[in-house]
């Protein structure tokens, strides 16, 4: 036979420990208003709406100031190796113009035009002043 009955039911306890809701009570409610968005119809924000628009501002800047920083040093690196690849073409280039430029290696190129190296010193011709004005 079914008959109705109220029964009292007795209360579950929360899950946890009992302290733990009373030292993270303050801590609860905040987090609870920030993700119900509880927050954002108080009027307190209204009135720290500029200081939160210039913590933005202050946040796009440094992001903006941290990409420019490192496009910069990515610039300052490949700058350096460019430097440093134009420097060793300029030291191979100045040491085949020192080996070219030895004398022994001047005759040999010298002979292949057909000239004859000088074996003697150069003579000076002294010439009288005016000499060639006659002419």
């Amino acid at each position: 036979m079914n008959t109705y009955r109220e029964e009292e039911v007795p209360a579950t306890p929360p899950l946890g420990n009992v302290n733990a809701k009373k030292k993270g009570g303050r801590i609860s409610r905040s987090v609870s208003r920030l993700l119900n968005g509880e927050f954002l119809t108080k009027d307190g924000l209204i009135n720290h709406l500029p200081f939160i628009g210039f913590l933005v501002g202050l946040f796009l800047l440094h992001i903006a100031l941290m990409y420019f920083f490192e496009n910069t040093q990515r610039e300052i690196v490949r700058k350096q190796s460019e430097l440093n690849e134009l420097r060793s073409e300029f030291n191979t280039a100045m040491s085949e113009l020192e080996t070219k430029k030895q004398q022994s290696n001047v005759a040999t190129e010298i002979q292949a035009l057909g000239l004859e190296e000088l074996r003697t010193p150069p003579e000076v011709i002294d010439v009288e002043k005016g000499h060639f004005e006659n002419e």
